[in-house]
This record gives C-alpha cells, structure tokens and sequence, in this order.
C-alpha cells in the first residue's frame, strides 16, 4: 500500500485542473501589430496596427472576457498620439493605468505631456 500511495498522489496531480496552465490576459493580434508597423513603417503601418489593437481589445471581451496584455492600451494611446487625437489617446492611457496600478506613474506622466501639447497648441501665438 505504502508503494502505491506516491503513484495515486502524482496522477491526481497531474490530473487536476489547477495543473492547467491558465492563461492571464489576452495578447490576440498584438504581435501582428507590432510587425505590420515594423513591416509598413509610417502611417500606413499604423493605421494597420490600431485596426488590429482594436480588434484584440473586441475578441478579448467579447470571446474571453479576460484583460488584455499590459501595456497594449499604452500602445494604442501612443498611436492615438500620433494620430493627431490625444483626448482618445489620454483616455487608453487612463484604461492602462486603472488595469495595471504599477503602470499608473508612467501613464500619468504621458498623459501630462500630452495635455501640455494640447495646452500649448490652444494658446494663440504672440
């Protein structure tokens, strides 16, 4: 019995579901957007990469209902950015850091150089 007793204990581990890698956020088409910036750099990359962001961000709460990766809100902000839209880009940005706390400091940091552009481009010249 007491030889038996190691053999049932390593089968009921790997038979259990917390054995399962379980998979913590939703990266979906991420890595695509990455190359296609690579692959098309400009705007046409980036026009690419946002439509893909997009539709990770759709799977991820339609299909999974998970969170996305950290960082791809930050990411999609900065192309937002660079879009010429920084209200949408300060609001990804803010996503970002209600997601992940320890990105707060970094995201708050952005979205106040953004809003200083914007500040600065409101004011008329002398």
């Amino acid at each position: 019995m007491l030889r038996i007793l190691p053999l049932i204990f390593v089968a009921l581990l790997f038979t259990t579901p917390a054995c399962a890698p379980q998979k913590q956020f939703y990266w979906g088409s991420y890595e695509d957007s990455l190359f296609a910036r690579q692959q098309h750099a400009g705007a046409g990359g980036e026009t690419e990469a946002a439509t893909m962001l997009i539709s990770t961000f759709n799977e991820a709460q339609a299909a999974t209902n998970m969170k996305v990766g950290p960082g791809i809100h930050a990411d999609y902000g900065y192309l937002l950015f660079k879009q010429g839209k920084p209200d949408e880009a300060i609001a990804e940005l803010q996503k970002e850091a209600a997601l992940f706390p320890e990105s707060k400091q970094l995201m708050d940091t952005m979205i106040s150089r953004i809003q200083g552009r914007k500040d600065k481009e409101k004011k008329p010249a002398p």
